[in-house]
């Protein structure tokens, strides 16, 4: 499997997600409301040999996607998409119905682009060819990161977590080929329960998946428990990209980097920074753990 970078910025401050309080979710919007400070941001992580960057189909994707490439920055950048923004779609098909949000999310495509998804979506419908459907779904997602550099495409943890539930064994195998074959990315998964997901993978005979899931000092975030996914950590093999380092901001970089990375199968960290300060204290504590 190619390596991803062991760096990664990630996207929640831009897009006003905090798991810490509403009013610091409500600071991040306030301060990223202009698309030029996101980018800003990118620079100085840029700057500090952070090539990697995470990012979902939020409504902002497309702003930041674009203003990287007019400000020269997108041919540096491995972009990691984070799908689906389910959020998203509800409020849009709410607000617009199927036909207005299927207009919104097919803008960026080009006509022939555009033909070729909804005829190979109708077919599926037709036939009742869900895969098919699943497809032009995926299709539909990555649009915006048409012409970008993609390492490795995320499918959202509500969606690993609720496909583990439902035993999708077949979809899951869908999505790996689907990804591989179509996109020339790493297929990946995000995950709240990382113990459950590799268990079910490991029985599947899915081998050395790439995972997103919490780890950290105090087992923020950590299903079932801290202890069980530790221990699954050790017993299974995956490659590890680890989110809520930090504990949302509980913990201090050094004491954070240095439990973490004494942990086997660790092979990137995604975190949001939201000042130059924040990112060079971080990044470095981060780069200094790697050369160890």
């Amino acid at each position: 499997m190619n390596k991803i970078d062991p760096m990664i910025l990630g996207h929640n401050q831009f897009i006003g997600v905090s798991h810490l309080s509403q009013d610091a979710a409500r600071s991040r919007v306030e301060r990223f409301s202009d698309v030029k400070k996101v980018v800003d941001t990118i620079k100085v992580c840029l700057d500090l040999d952070v090539k990697g960057m995470m990012l979902s189909t939020h409504p902002k994707a497309r702003d930041i996607l674009e203003y990287t490439k007019i400000e020269g920055l997108s041919e540096d950048l491995n972009f990691y998409p984070l799908i689906p923004y389910a959020q998203g779609y509800v409020r849009k098909m709410n607000e617009k119905g199927v036909i207005g949000l299927l207009r919104d999310v097919l803008e960026p495509a080009s006509t022939s682009k555009k033909f070729k998804i909804m005829f190979k979506g109708g077919i599926g419908y037709l036939r009742k060819d869900f895969m098919k459907l699943l497809g032009t779904l995926l299709d539909l997602e990555l649009l915006p990161f048409k012409d970008f550099n993609v390492k490795a495409i995320f499918l959202h943890n509500v969606l690993t977590d609720l496909g583990i539930a439902l035993q999708a064994k077949e979809q899951f195998e869908f999505y790996i080929d689907y990804i591989k074959d179509n996109y020339d990315a790493i297929p990946a998964f995000g995950t709240m329960n990382f113990a459950k997901l590799i268990k079910t993978f490991d029985e599947w005979g899915i081998e050395k998946p790439l995972i997103m899931a919490s780890f950290n000092k105090v087992g923020f975030q950590m299903n079932p428990s801290k202890e069980e996914c530790e221990r699954c950590l050790k017993e299974y093999n995956a490659d590890i990209l680890a989110m809520s380092t930090l504990a949302a901001g509980y913990l201090k970089p050094k004491e954070a980097y240095e439990h973490l990375f004494s942990l086997p199968n660790i092979k990137s960290v995604v975190v949001g920074v939201s000042t130059e300060e924040h990112a060079e204290k971080t990044f470095g504590i981060i780069k200094n753990c790697f050369k160890e």
